[in-house]
């Protein structure tokens, strides 16, 4: 087990920080809030009767998956590459700096960075949330946001460059997005949807908007920790046999 030095981690975690507060990756936490708006705003355009909770959950579900994909998937794994372009990657790996170390500070700001979205897209959209539907809501988005960033760090490993990051994230964007978009529009889908963490996510929303008691089960809970685990093992298998600055 390698020893994690706090001043090494605070300093990773501060250059993450800044590289996800720059004007290539706000945009993401940014399009999320405003994505939440705007659902919700066209949902209540096409009701008469006022947006009920309902409707509010789906706008907050929608805002919710693009904030944990996008921010955790395409920001990792672009800012990653971009460490690549800029050589500032291949400093750090020669360094005292540990791939714990670098694992962690690259994890915690963008984990951060989702949680903090998430949790203001809930009144941009308008639902009301009791202390323990919070609790829930904000549980599912942690895991979400770490599953999500270690996929991005896998395709980091991968991405020689932002534009090759870009290229390589988009089919696991639209299938980790459009599968829970769809889910209420054909059972196979909807079937698929809860075995995938994201479509957990919305449909944990869903529940908490519709007010059930029973908001996620146990069953979701497994399926989302097995896929952590999943990704956690298929990262460390690719990184000792590539390490993060792959030619």
């Amino acid at each position: 087990m390698k020893t994690i030095h706090m001043h090494k981690l605070n300093a990773i975690m501060e250059m993450k920080l800044k590289a996800l507060l720059s004007k290539n990756f706000i945009i993401s936490p940014i399009f999320a809030i405003g994505f939440t708006f705007v659902m919700k705003l066209v949902y209540g355009s096409v009701t008469e009767g006022g947006l009920d909770d309902m409707l509010k959950g789906m706008a907050l579900s929608l805002g919710a998956l693009m904030s944990v994909t996008m921010t955790g998937i395409y920001c990792v794994s672009a800012a990653l590459a971009e460490e690549k372009e800029k050589h500032t990657l291949r400093v750090l790996m020669t360094s005292s700096v540990n791939g714990l170390e670098f694992f962690l500070g690259s994890l915690l700001p963008v984990v951060g960075m989702i949680l903090l979205t998430n949790a203001v897209i809930v009144p941009v959209s308008g639902l009301s949330m009791q202390a323990g539907q919070w609790a829930v809501y904000l549980g599912i988005s942690l895991l979400c946001a770490v599953t999500c960033a270690i996929i991005g760090m896998i395709f980091g490993i991968f991405a020689k460059n932002q534009v090759t990051a870009s290229t390589i994230t988009t089919p696991a964007l639209l299938i980790l997005m459009m599968l829970p978009m769809f889910a209420n529009f054909n059972k196979t889908v909807a079937k698929i949807s809860e075995f995938v963490f994201t479509g957990v996510m919305q449909q944990t929303i869903i529940q908490i908007a519709e007010g059930n008691t029973q908001i996620v089960s146990g069953t979701s809970v497994a399926i989302m920790a097995a896929e952590i685990v999943a990704a956690v093992l298929c990262f460390l298998v690719i990184y000792r046999k590539n390490g993060y600055d792959k030619d």
